[in-house]
């Protein structure tokens, strides 16, 4: 079977890289292919705040499971 070209001279039909490059392109978004900033950021306070709290409450709590569990 006879592959079709396109006017670009690519091979149809497009591959996906292809196709999430001109679809990209049209829409006007760029190719991005990480986590954003924000949510990296938002990670790292969560994270920090986990731990920042273990570190004032970690001994009470680990107090408090001790004495539950008698």
């Amino acid at each position: 079977m006879a592959r079709l070209t396109s006017t670009r001279g690519g091979s149809w039909p497009p591959s996906r890289r292809e196709a999430r490059r001109e679809f990209s392109r049209l829409s006007g978004q760029d190719e991005h292919t990480g986590p954003s900033t924000g949510l990296v950021i938002a990670g790292v306070v969560v994270v920090g705040l986990g731990l920042l709290a273990w570190s004032y409450l970690g001994a009470d709590l680990r107090r408090y499971l001790k004495i539950h569990s008698m």
